[in-house]
């Protein structure tokens, strides 16, 4: 973990940028760190955002109190399901227009 001033990250902000893929990196003002910078990439952004949100945390709570089932109930249950006509046809590759 790498310290800087905000000083630094203003005015280095692209090498700050580029040093947080590799490490996260806490900017301080008048000694006292007021700031995290951490990189991230395609794969790390949905997370973060779900991460923050209180609609999806409020979502798992909903969802830890219903009844458990169990996979195997699960299993007999979507095996029983025939796709209907709209699924089917909605998976298969539309034509180009030319």
């Amino acid at each position: 973990m790498k310290t800087i001033t905000v000083f630094e990250a203003r005015n280095h902000f692209a090498r700050t940028l580029e040093a947080a893929k590799e490490d996260v990196i806490i900017v301080t003002r008048n000694g006292r760190p007021v700031a995290a910078i951490k990189g991230i990439d395609d794969d790390d952004l949905e997370d973060l955002l779900l991460e923050r949100s209180e609609r999806f945390w409020a979502m798992i709570a909903r969802a830890r109190r219903g009844k458990p089932i169990a996979i195997e109930t699960l299993r007999k249950q979507v095996a029983g399901r025939q796709p209907s006509a709209a699924r089917t046809t909605a998976s298969r590759p539309r034509p180009r227009a030319r």
